[in-house]
């Protein structure tokens, strides 16, 4: 199959590498000008990468790595990667070379659907994963001058929900043949805010913003914000998980607490068991790293929007979008996706039973 990858981030990279594996066409695509050591490298090496999982290297190469967003065309799948803050502008830049007859998948999205829905006259099928289902990191110096991606986690259960209703089964027969695991048990709202990140990487970073100031870099999120030490601030993840299912109820969805979403199927044991590894990766080294600038903005703020727009107080949310705001001196809500940014105002109306138009 030809699939185009957008972004060449760590998830892009993982997921272009496992399909070039599995034989299907891949295209990977850069769209930020930043100037990235791993995009490099991939095009002086002819496109040739590793994928590490479980201590065996597996050589590749991807099909094409490039910039030009206009590859994308040809392609019969597109996996979107960038960061969800980038989703509006990405796109308006791309809709030109989408049809009707390609399938868009998106992960980590905040209902980066209804985007697409906006600028897209020949609306492709689409789907929005909670998460990737490849998890694990690029290495640029496990073997000297070539790209590595080290494998720390392959999910065998990966969710997902179809914006377009009348094509799931067509979009699911796609997306099935690239990844056996990922399987359509949500719903579009459902997928958006049962993103762990919404709770977990927003607490545990704007808890910790002195502490990622002071380490210069050198700071792990989940073993020093969620060890067994660490009570106080997984209390305020359980309130900001509560904030979150009481939102989901009220939209008549399933109510899936942060555990269980995030996969920690033996609760705090396995979380504990994942939060305390070694193997977690230094991260956030900066207080403007995506772990609040768009897990606050494109998260906490599309959360804040929808409490407000079905009468449900969310206290705890408003306030790590305040704290965020003021320690980065930055106006999330004004940068931020809302319901109202989406063009979702109808959407949300019709899941909690609101005439729309009530104020």
């Amino acid at each position: 199959m030809k699939v185009a990858v957008i972004g060449t981030g760590n998830v892009g990279v993982a997921i272009a590498a496992d399909l070039s594996i599995q034989g299907h066409e891949v295209s990977l695509v850069k769209t930020s000008s930043v100037k990235s050591k791993a995009y490099e490298r991939l095009l002086k090496n002819g496109n040739r990468v590793y994928l590490k999982e479980d201590g065996v290297y597996t050589e590749t190469h991807i099909s094409k790595v490039t910039n030009l967003l206009s590859e994308i065309e040809k392609a019969e799948v597109i996996i979107v990667t960038i960061q969800s803050i980038y989703h509006d502008e990405l796109y308006r830049n791309i809709c030109q070379y989408l049809r009707g007859d390609q399938t868009v998948l998106i992960i980590c999205s905040y209902m980066s659907s209804f985007y697409l829905a906006k600028y897209c006259q020949e609306l492709p099928s689409i789907a929005e994963a909670t998460g990737p289902y490849l998890e694990g990191r690029v290495e640029l110096d496990d073997k000297p001058g070539e790209i590595v991606f080290r494998v720390g986690c392959r999910l065998t259960n990966s969710p997902l929900s179809v914006f377009n209703e009348h094509r799931r089964a067509e979009t699911m027969e796609k997306l099935k043949a690239l990844y056996v695991g990922l399987n359509d048990s949500l719903s579009v709202i459902e997928s958006a805010l049962l993103n762990p990140n919404l709770v977990i990487h927003t607490v545990g970073a704007v808890m910790s913003i002195p502490r990622i100031e002071y380490s210069d870099g050198n700071f792990c999120m989940y073993r020093e914000a969620y060890s067994h030490k660490n009570q106080a601030t997984l209390n305020v993840m359980f309130k900001l998980d509560e904030e979150k299912k009481k939102i989901l109820i009220a939209l008549n969805s399933r109510a899936i607490d942060i555990l269980e979403a995030g996969g920690f199927l033996k609760g705090m044991e396995s979380f504990y068991e994942y939060s305390e590894s070694e193997d977690r990766a230094i991260s956030p080294t900066s207080i403007r790293s995506r772990y609040i600038t768009e897990d606050v903005s494109q998260g906490l703020v599309l959360l804040e929007s929808i409490a407000h727009r079905v009468g449900i107080d969310v206290p705890v949310t408003t306030s790590l979008i305040d704290l965020a705001g003021a320690a980065l001196g930055v106006d999330f809500r004004h940068e931020g996706r809302s319901i109202y940014s989406l063009d979702a105002v109808r959407f949300i109306d019709h899941l909690s039973g609101r005439k729309y138009g009530c104020q």
